[in-house]
Protein backbone atom coordinates (compact mmCIF):
# COMPACT_ATOMS: atom_id res chain seq x y z
CA UNK A 1 0.00 0.00 0.00
CA UNK A 2 1.55 3.35 -0.98
CA UNK A 3 1.68 6.15 1.59
CA UNK A 4 0.79 9.65 0.46
CA UNK A 5 3.85 11.93 0.13
CA UNK A 6 4.18 14.09 3.21
CA UNK A 7 2.03 11.86 5.41
CA UNK A 8 5.04 10.64 7.40
CA UNK A 9 7.03 13.87 7.37
CA UNK A 10 8.67 14.24 10.77
CA UNK A 11 8.61 10.56 11.65
CA UNK A 12 12.42 10.61 11.41
CA UNK A 13 13.13 13.99 12.96
CA UNK A 14 16.59 14.49 11.44
CA UNK A 15 15.26 13.83 7.92
CA UNK A 16 14.63 17.48 7.08
CA UNK A 17 14.26 18.37 3.39
CA UNK A 18 17.85 19.65 3.34
CA UNK A 19 19.17 16.45 4.91
CA UNK A 20 17.18 14.26 2.54
CA UNK A 21 18.38 16.16 -0.54
CA UNK A 22 21.98 15.63 0.56
CA UNK A 23 21.68 11.86 -0.01
CA UNK A 24 21.45 11.66 -3.78
CA UNK A 25 20.88 7.90 -4.09
CA UNK A 26 17.49 8.23 -2.41
CA UNK A 27 16.11 9.74 -5.63
CA UNK A 28 13.71 9.05 -7.26
CA UNK A 29 12.47 5.94 -5.50
CA UNK A 30 12.78 6.82 -1.82
CA UNK A 31 12.49 10.63 -1.79
CA UNK A 32 10.97 13.34 -3.96
CA UNK A 33 12.24 16.70 -5.20
CA UNK A 34 10.66 18.45 -2.21
CA UNK A 35 12.99 16.52 0.09
CA UNK A 36 10.21 14.35 1.50
CA UNK A 37 10.84 10.70 2.28
CA UNK A 38 8.58 8.25 0.37
CA UNK A 39 7.04 5.19 2.02
CA UNK A 40 4.98 2.07 1.35
CA UNK A 41 3.47 -0.76 3.39
CA UNK A 42 4.42 -4.25 2.23
CA UNK A 43 3.43 -7.80 3.08
CA UNK A 44 5.67 -10.64 1.89
CA UNK A 45 4.85 -14.25 1.08
CA UNK A 46 7.73 -16.67 1.56
CA UNK A 47 7.17 -19.81 -0.54
CA UNK A 48 9.20 -22.70 0.88
CA UNK A 49 9.23 -26.32 -0.33
CA UNK A 50 7.00 -27.22 2.62
CA UNK A 51 4.96 -24.15 3.53
CA UNK A 52 3.71 -20.73 2.50
CA UNK A 53 4.43 -18.01 5.04
CA UNK A 54 2.87 -14.51 5.11
CA UNK A 55 5.01 -11.90 6.88
CA UNK A 56 3.35 -8.68 8.13
CA UNK A 57 -0.29 -8.36 7.24
CA UNK A 58 -0.58 -4.60 6.64
CA UNK A 59 -3.46 -2.39 7.72
CA UNK A 60 -6.38 -4.53 6.61
CA UNK A 61 -9.79 -3.34 5.46
CA UNK A 62 -12.50 -1.66 7.53
CA UNK A 63 -10.27 -1.30 10.62
CA UNK A 64 -10.69 1.37 13.30
CA UNK A 65 -7.38 3.23 13.40
CA UNK A 66 -7.82 6.52 15.28
CA UNK A 67 -4.05 6.74 15.70
CA UNK A 68 -3.63 7.07 11.91
CA UNK A 69 -7.10 7.92 10.54
CA UNK A 70 -6.06 7.87 6.88
CA UNK A 71 -5.11 4.21 7.20
CA UNK A 72 -8.42 3.16 8.75
CA UNK A 73 -11.65 2.24 7.00
CA UNK A 74 -9.83 1.01 3.90
CA UNK A 75 -11.37 -1.06 1.11
CA UNK A 76 -8.31 -2.33 -0.77
CA UNK A 77 -8.10 -5.37 -3.10
CA UNK A 78 -5.25 -6.94 -1.12
CA UNK A 79 -6.65 -10.47 -1.17
CA UNK A 80 -7.47 -10.21 -4.86
CA UNK A 81 -3.87 -9.18 -5.56
CA UNK A 82 -2.63 -12.10 -3.49
CA UNK A 83 -4.80 -14.52 -5.45
CA UNK A 84 -3.59 -13.04 -8.74
CA UNK A 85 -0.04 -13.77 -7.52
CA UNK A 86 -1.06 -17.37 -6.86
CA UNK A 87 -1.88 -17.33 -3.13
CA UNK A 88 -5.42 -17.88 -1.88
CA UNK A 89 -6.14 -17.27 1.82
CA UNK A 90 -6.53 -21.01 2.41
CA UNK A 91 -3.07 -21.62 0.93
CA UNK A 92 -1.23 -19.75 3.71
CA UNK A 93 0.26 -22.04 6.37
CA UNK A 94 1.81 -19.47 8.72
CA UNK A 95 1.20 -15.78 9.42
CA UNK A 96 4.11 -13.96 11.11
CA UNK A 97 4.44 -10.42 12.44
CA UNK A 98 7.68 -8.53 12.95
CA UNK A 99 5.75 -6.70 15.66
CA UNK A 100 2.12 -5.99 16.51
CA UNK A 101 1.61 -2.38 15.46
CA UNK A 102 -1.56 -1.59 13.57
CA UNK A 103 0.03 -1.56 10.09
CA UNK A 104 1.52 -5.05 10.46
CA UNK A 105 -1.44 -7.16 11.62
CA UNK A 106 -4.53 -5.73 9.92
CA UNK A 107 -5.10 -8.47 7.37
CA UNK A 108 -4.94 -11.10 10.10
CA UNK A 109 -8.72 -10.80 10.08
CA UNK A 110 -11.54 -9.78 7.78
CA UNK A 111 -15.03 -8.54 8.54
CA UNK A 112 -17.63 -11.23 7.69
CA UNK A 113 -21.30 -10.63 8.47
CA UNK A 114 -20.32 -8.02 11.05
CA UNK A 115 -17.79 -10.24 12.83
CA UNK A 116 -13.98 -10.29 12.65
CA UNK A 117 -12.72 -13.69 11.52
CA UNK A 118 -9.24 -15.03 10.71
CA UNK A 119 -8.49 -14.26 7.06
CA UNK A 120 -6.31 -17.34 6.62
CA UNK A 121 -8.36 -20.30 7.82
CA UNK A 122 -5.60 -22.92 7.69
CA UNK A 123 -2.77 -20.77 9.07
CA UNK A 124 -1.00 -20.82 12.41
CA UNK A 125 -0.64 -17.21 13.53
CA UNK A 126 2.86 -17.45 15.00
CA UNK A 127 3.93 -14.48 17.13
CA UNK A 128 6.95 -13.86 19.38
CA UNK A 129 5.66 -14.26 22.93
CA UNK A 130 7.33 -11.18 24.47
CA UNK A 131 5.94 -8.92 21.75
CA UNK A 132 2.48 -10.42 22.05
CA UNK A 133 2.37 -10.15 25.83
CA UNK A 134 3.47 -6.50 25.77
CA UNK A 135 0.64 -5.53 23.42
CA UNK A 136 -1.85 -7.66 25.32
CA UNK A 137 -0.80 -5.77 28.44
CA UNK A 138 -1.34 -2.43 26.70
CA UNK A 139 -4.78 -3.55 25.61
CA UNK A 140 -5.51 -4.35 29.25
CA UNK A 141 -4.31 -0.93 30.41
CA UNK A 142 -0.72 -1.54 31.52
CA UNK A 143 1.63 1.47 31.24
CA UNK A 144 3.06 2.08 27.77
CA UNK A 145 6.67 2.61 26.87
CA UNK A 146 7.27 5.50 24.48
CA UNK A 147 6.48 3.54 21.34
CA UNK A 148 4.14 5.03 18.77
CA UNK A 149 4.99 8.51 20.02
CA UNK A 150 4.76 9.51 16.35
CA UNK A 151 0.97 9.76 16.81
CA UNK A 152 1.45 13.51 17.05
CA UNK A 153 2.60 13.51 13.41
CA UNK A 154 -0.78 12.60 12.00
CA UNK A 155 -3.42 15.21 11.45
CA UNK A 156 -6.60 14.35 13.30
CA UNK A 157 -4.96 11.48 15.21
CA UNK A 158 -6.05 10.34 18.63
CA UNK A 159 -2.75 9.69 20.46
CA UNK A 160 -4.32 7.42 23.08
CA UNK A 161 -2.07 4.38 22.63
CA UNK A 162 -4.16 2.23 24.97
CA UNK A 163 -7.36 2.91 23.05
CA UNK A 164 -5.71 2.12 19.71
CA UNK A 165 -4.05 -1.03 21.04
CA UNK A 166 -7.36 -2.27 22.44
CA UNK A 167 -8.92 -1.84 19.01
CA UNK A 168 -6.04 -3.58 17.24
CA UNK A 169 -6.17 -6.44 19.71
CA UNK A 170 -9.95 -6.80 19.47
CA UNK A 171 -10.12 -6.59 15.69
CA UNK A 172 -6.89 -8.20 14.49
CA UNK A 173 -5.61 -10.52 17.25
CA UNK A 174 -8.37 -11.73 19.56
CA UNK A 175 -10.37 -13.41 16.75
CA UNK A 176 -7.30 -15.50 15.90
CA UNK A 177 -6.94 -16.46 19.57
CA UNK A 178 -10.63 -17.35 19.78
CA UNK A 179 -10.25 -19.58 16.72
CA UNK A 180 -7.37 -21.45 18.38
CA UNK A 181 -4.95 -20.48 15.61
CA UNK A 182 -2.30 -18.58 17.63
CA UNK A 183 1.11 -19.99 18.61
CA UNK A 184 3.37 -17.92 20.88
CA UNK A 185 7.04 -18.67 20.27
CA UNK A 186 10.43 -17.64 21.68
CA UNK A 187 12.99 -15.34 20.08
CA UNK A 188 14.88 -17.09 17.29
CA UNK A 189 12.07 -19.57 16.67
CA UNK A 190 12.33 -21.58 13.44
CA UNK A 191 8.85 -21.40 11.94
CA UNK A 192 9.60 -23.81 9.12
CA UNK A 193 12.95 -24.87 7.65
CA UNK A 194 14.49 -21.76 6.10
CA UNK A 195 12.29 -19.23 7.95
CA UNK A 196 13.00 -18.00 11.47
CA UNK A 197 12.52 -15.01 13.70
CA UNK A 198 15.63 -12.85 14.31
CA UNK A 199 15.68 -10.34 17.18
CA UNK A 200 16.06 -6.70 16.06
CA UNK A 201 14.91 -4.77 19.15
CA UNK A 202 14.40 -1.06 19.57
CA UNK A 203 11.30 -0.16 17.58
CA UNK A 204 9.52 -2.33 20.09
CA UNK A 205 11.21 -4.35 22.82
CA UNK A 206 10.12 -7.59 21.18
CA UNK A 207 10.62 -6.52 17.56
CA UNK A 208 11.86 -9.35 15.32
CA UNK A 209 12.79 -9.40 11.68
CA UNK A 210 12.32 -12.57 9.63
CA UNK A 211 15.39 -14.36 8.34
CA UNK A 212 15.04 -16.51 5.22
CA UNK A 213 17.64 -18.98 3.98
CA UNK A 214 17.92 -21.41 1.10
CA UNK A 215 21.24 -23.12 0.50
CA UNK A 216 23.89 -20.41 0.29
CA UNK A 217 21.31 -17.63 -0.15
CA UNK A 218 19.82 -15.54 2.67
CA UNK A 219 17.40 -12.64 3.05
CA UNK A 220 15.96 -10.55 5.87
CA UNK A 221 12.51 -8.94 6.01
CA UNK A 222 13.18 -5.82 8.06
CA UNK A 223 9.93 -4.89 9.72
CA UNK A 224 10.46 -1.47 11.31
CA UNK A 225 13.99 -1.69 12.70
CA UNK A 226 14.91 -0.05 9.40
CA UNK A 227 11.91 2.13 8.70
CA UNK A 228 13.29 3.90 5.62
CA UNK A 229 16.40 3.57 3.39
CA UNK A 230 17.66 6.91 4.71
CA UNK A 231 18.48 5.03 7.94
CA UNK A 232 20.96 2.91 5.97
CA UNK A 233 22.86 6.10 5.17
CA UNK A 234 22.23 7.51 8.65
CA UNK A 235 21.84 4.55 11.03
CA UNK A 236 21.84 6.76 14.14
CA UNK A 237 18.59 8.41 13.00
CA UNK A 238 15.79 6.66 14.85
CA UNK A 239 12.06 6.92 14.32
CA UNK A 240 9.83 8.87 16.67
CA UNK A 241 7.83 5.64 16.89
CA UNK A 242 10.73 3.67 18.40
CA UNK A 243 10.22 2.55 21.97
CA UNK A 244 13.97 2.83 22.63
CA UNK A 245 15.69 5.11 20.13
CA UNK A 246 19.20 4.38 21.38
CA UNK A 247 18.67 0.63 21.19
CA UNK A 248 17.09 0.99 17.75
CA UNK A 249 20.14 2.92 16.47
CA UNK A 250 22.51 0.41 18.01
CA UNK A 251 20.66 -2.57 16.50
CA UNK A 252 20.62 -0.93 13.09
CA UNK A 253 24.29 0.09 13.20
CA UNK A 254 25.46 -3.36 14.23
CA UNK A 255 23.34 -5.01 11.55
CA UNK A 256 24.55 -2.72 8.76
CA UNK A 257 28.16 -3.19 9.79
CA UNK A 258 27.75 -6.97 9.73
CA UNK A 259 26.00 -7.26 6.35
CA UNK A 260 27.59 -4.44 4.33
CA UNK A 261 29.13 -5.83 1.17
CA UNK A 262 27.63 -9.30 1.65
CA UNK A 263 25.05 -11.12 -0.44
CA UNK A 264 22.30 -10.84 2.19
CA UNK A 265 19.13 -9.64 0.46
CA UNK A 266 17.36 -6.96 2.49
CA UNK A 267 13.58 -6.73 2.03
CA UNK A 268 12.23 -3.44 3.33
CA UNK A 269 8.75 -3.53 4.83
CA UNK A 270 8.20 0.21 4.30
CA UNK A 271 10.56 0.88 1.36
CA UNK A 272 8.81 2.56 -1.55
CA UNK A 273 9.97 1.72 -5.06
CA UNK A 274 12.34 -1.26 -5.25
CA UNK A 275 12.16 -2.85 -1.81
CA UNK A 276 14.74 -5.63 -2.27
CA UNK A 277 18.45 -4.95 -2.37
CA UNK A 278 21.85 -5.13 -0.73
CA UNK A 279 23.67 -2.94 1.77
CA UNK A 280 26.97 -1.69 0.34
CA UNK A 281 29.71 0.57 1.72
CA UNK A 282 29.42 4.29 0.92
CA UNK A 283 32.42 6.17 2.35
CA UNK A 284 32.12 6.00 6.12
CA UNK A 285 28.50 4.86 5.96
CA UNK A 286 26.26 2.68 3.76
CA UNK A 287 23.78 2.80 0.91
CA UNK A 288 20.97 0.59 -0.35
CA UNK A 289 21.53 -0.94 -3.77
CA UNK A 290 18.26 -2.34 -5.17
CA UNK A 291 18.36 -5.55 -7.15
CA UNK A 292 16.92 -5.45 -10.68
CA UNK A 293 13.33 -6.56 -10.80
CA UNK A 294 12.65 -9.72 -12.83
CA UNK A 295 9.55 -10.50 -14.82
Amino acid sequence: MPVEPGELDGLIEEATPEAVRAIDWLYPDYANDAGQTLWSLHAYVVDTPAHRVLVDAGCGNHKNLPLIPNWGGLDNPFLERMEKAGYRPEDIDFVLATHLHLDHVGWNTTLVDGEWRPTFPNARYTFVEDEFNYHKGLAEGEPASDDLAHAVVYQGANPDIHSQTRLVFAESLQPCLDAGQVDLVPSGHVVTPGVRYAATPGHTKGHHSVRISSGEHAALITGDFIHHPIQIARPSWSSRGDADRELSARTRTEFLRSVSGTDLLVLGTHFSGPSAGHVVPDGDTYRFRPVPETA
